[in-house]
């Protein structure tokens, strides 16, 4: 991959995100937000480097694989003359030797990050859970205590009547949280669900390029024209597979973004309507 091609991929998860993270670290001072939303915003940060640095190995990766297809066509060459020759064989080899030099661009995000990452997001998932749950009993325990006339005495609940939101009145504030609680954790079983597919993805590209990097450095150490005929026909036979897997994982990771904007928006809008209602 080029200069100017790497720079353009480069800090996705500064230029994507929406809210923008600058933007979201101010409302954090400033709304005084509950720790586990801070932190479902953190883990939606940290997804977004996943995907940015899963985006940047495909691309790697289809810019190696140009000598993989350079040595395709050599050899297709070779099999339409009468006979090959040592230069052309040559030529093939320096292909293969290139690509076989080149690092294995999936080696960026390991499956022991993608497996920590995971954890991570999975344990946090089921703090924002148990708090919905417990913020809409308290909801609803509140509703009945005003229903009966009782707020704040026999449930031991605050003095303080209970404010109905602004801009729906059928909902309290305390309900408002519980309503930012639920849509983080759907957010975050999404997200928990790409990266996992997205692992898996992943996994198997890392190995075939460590596989493609075997046989082509072998091809490299033997030198034998038919070793390398046979090697780079097998390339061929698998190279438009391989290239689908590469753009299926770009897809994966860019729905991946898709969704975690949307998901940080809807959780803005929800936390916006009972600072208002203040």
């Amino acid at each position: 991959m080029g200069a100017s091609s790497q720079i353009s991929y480069l800090h996705l998860s500064q230029n994507l995100l929406s809210p923008r993270q600058e933007t979201l670290i101010e409302w954090i001072k400033t709304l005084n937000l509950h720790p586990l939303i801070v932190n479902y915003f953190e883990d939606g940060l940290e997804a977004c480097r996943v995907c940015e640095l899963l985006i940047l190995s495909v691309h790697q990766t289809q810019a190696n694989n140009q000598w993989i297809e350079k040595a395709i066509k050599l050899t297709k060459k070779i099999d339409d003359a009468t006979s090959s020759t040592d230069h052309q064989c040559r030529m093939i080899r320096e292909e293969l030797s290139a690509f076989s030099q080149q690092m294995n661009p999936f080696c960026l995000v390991s499956k022991e990050k993608f497996h920590d990452v995971c954890q991570a997001f999975a344990m946090l998932l089921q703090k924002l859970k148990a708090m919905h749950k417990k913020t809409m009993r308290r909801a609803k325990l509140k509703r009945i205590a005003m229903s009966m006339g009782l707020m704040g005495c026999t449930l031991g609940l605050h003095k303080k009547r209970t404010k109905p939101v602004q801009g729906n009145p059928k909902m309290t504030r305390q309900e408002a949280f519980g309503v930012q609680f639920d849509v983080a954790a759907k957010g975050h079983f999404t997200l928990i669900n790409y990266l996992a597919t997205m692992s898996i993805v992943a996994g198997s590209l890392y190995d075939e390029v460590e596989h493609m990097k075997e046989r082509a450095n072998m091809c490299v150490r033997s030198g034998k024209s038919d070793t390398i005929k046979e090697v780079v026909k097998r390339f061929d036979q698998r190279n438009t597979y391989f290239l689908e897997k590469l753009e299926e994982l770009e897809n994966l990771a860019c729905l991946c973004l898709r969704d975690i904007n949307a998901s940080r928006r809807s959780i803005m809008k929800e936390i916006m309507v009972p600072q208002q209602g203040r």
